[in-house]
């Protein structure tokens, strides 16, 4: 009986031990942690987006906390995360979030949209509707792409984009902002001039290097 005992308290703190929180994701970790666009093998993710002034998503937050503790969804592989559009804007505008909470599973390179009308309308609790929602079929569930993420360019333009919006008050400023995105611009094309010049030239090179070596030969 003691046996059985000191057996089931260790099962019980490798339970625990094993169970996962909701993972905070930012602009700068999303991509890294999910995986998203590239169906990586970190699991299936179930992204909450909100804003801490968002009672709605205050009160759909312990919902993911219990759920992350679901032993059925962690052996499926599932991962729970949230994204605070207060803070990573980004992430939020990649994925067109309009109305909050904006709940979403990222799975096999697909989208599919949790519907989070108000629970009054719906007779099962929003744990088990939730829950039901990630472990259904989805061989027949109309599900989007996922956006991708931000390229390096887009990263780049995005200060300057916020900036124009700011100078379109302002005519000064808005001048001012042009030449500095002029100057960015014409910063690029010289560094990708130098760059092919570069290539071009040690190609040259590496050819005429070849034919000297070909004529001492002979």
């Amino acid at each position: 009986m003691m046996l059985l005992c000191c057996l089931f308290l260790i099962s019980a703190c490798f339970t625990q031990g094993v169970m996962a929180e909701v993972v905070s994701l930012t602009d700068s970790t999303f991509e890294h942690q999910t995986q998203a666009s590239t169906g990586a093998t970190t699991g299936s993710w179930l992204v909450m987006f909100s804003i801490p002034s968002c009672e709605s998503c205050q009160s759909l937050k312990p919902v993911l906390e219990e759920l992350s503790q679901d032993e059925a969804l962690y052996e499926r592989g599932i991962v729970f995360g949230s994204v605070d559009c207060t803070e990573s804007i980004a992430v939020c505008q990649r994925f067109s979030v309009s109305n909050l909470p904006t709940v979403v599973y990222l799975h096999k390179k697909q989208l599919y949209t949790f519907e989070t009308t108000p629970q009054e309308e719906f007779p099962t609790p929003l744990v088990d509707r939730l829950k039901n929602f990630v472990l259904q079929d989805f061989s027949s569930t109309e599900a989007s792409s996922i956006p991708d993420p931000p390229s390096f360019m887009d990263a780049m333009m995005e200060p300057l984009n916020k900036l124009y919006e700011a100078g379109m008050a302002s005519p000064l400023l808005g001048i001012a902002i042009a030449m500095m995105a002029a100057m960015l611009f014409m910063t690029v094309l010289v560094l990708v001039y130098v760059l092919v010049r570069g290539v071009t030239k040690g190609d040259s090179t590496t050819e005429t290097k070849s034919k000297q070596n070909k004529a001492k030969k002979n």
